[in-house]
């Protein structure tokens, strides 16, 4: 039987250990400050170098962000199973009475947070560095692009986690490999016309690539269909959900959990 009060009980506990985990690991300055950080000023400088005209810093510094964004908030919902794994104590976790629903909802909302102060960071830098005013669009749109880059970063999140699940330690390399297909298939410093015509058509299957052409239309580059992006997001979320459910089930039949905490 559903309760509401069980249910959210179980992702706040997921939230948690997330908050517990960054915390006390003091590395992970490095994701939301310094990385993000070094990021947006080496694309700003570059184009301030070249002379570039301020639609095209434009362009570049909202790819800079946008990626800056995804790999926080992503990397928050790998470490579901990454930490896990590395601790040798993925059978702990799954010995409670919780789905992966639970374990990457909880981890979702703290990858919101830290990726929201990553944004905030980097908004002030850009406008103070750069005189890029990422709220030139307005409040609300900006607001859509960042639920769309959430709704991005759950689904690469979501398939690091079953990867693990499937093929052990050797998939780990997927946290930060996805990202960088993303950033070359989507069009993160190009635009995806530049691509050959069938990079063009997996390019679409990607909602990152609507996302993007939604912010940037509000700086004089076109038009984009951002509902595209969200119905993609959406499917991708439910299929990843029932998948990792399904990852599960077969890690446990498999031994492959034991294998993860030994």
């Amino acid at each position: 039987m559903f309760d509401p009060g069980i249910e959210s009980g179980r992702i706040g506990a997921s939230f948690y250990k997330s908050w517990i985990i960054a915390k006390r690991n003091f590395f992970t300055i490095f994701e939301v400050i310094f990385w993000p950080f070094i990021g947006l000023m080496s694309i700003g400088l570059m184009a301030t170098f070249f002379s570039m005209a301020q639609t095209t810093v434009s362009f570049l510094l909202i790819g800079a962000i946008a990626l800056s964004i995804i790999q926080v908030c992503q990397i928050d919902i790998a470490y579901v199973m990454l930490f896990d794994m590395w601790s040798k104590s993925v059978k702990h976790t799954f010995m409670a009475p919780v789905r992966g629903f639970h374990l990457i909802t909880g981890s979702l909302l703290f990858g919101i947070l830290r990726s929201t102060l990553v944004f905030i960071l980097l908004m002030v830098l850009s406008y103070y560095f750069f005189g890029f005013d990422f709220l030139v669009a307005g409040v609300w749109p900006t607001m859509v692009f960042l639920s769309g880059l959430f709704l991005t970063s759950v689904s690469v999140g979501i398939l690091v986690c079953i990867s693990i699940l499937k093929f052990g330690q050797r998939a780990e390399v997927a946290a930060w490999t996805l990202t960088g297909i993303m950033m070359f298939i989507c069009g993160i410093y190009y635009p995806v016309s530049m691509l050959p015509t069938g990079v063009q058509i997996i390019a679409k299957a990607i909602p990152l690539t609507y996302f993007l052409e939604y912010m940037r239309s509000f700086y004089g580059f076109g038009e984009a269909n951002v509902m595209s992006g969200f119905a993609l997001g959406f499917f991708y979320l439910i299929i990843g959900l029932l998948a990792l459910d399904r990852a599960i089930i077969d890690a446990r039949r498999s031994g492959m959990l034991l294998k993860l905490s030994e």
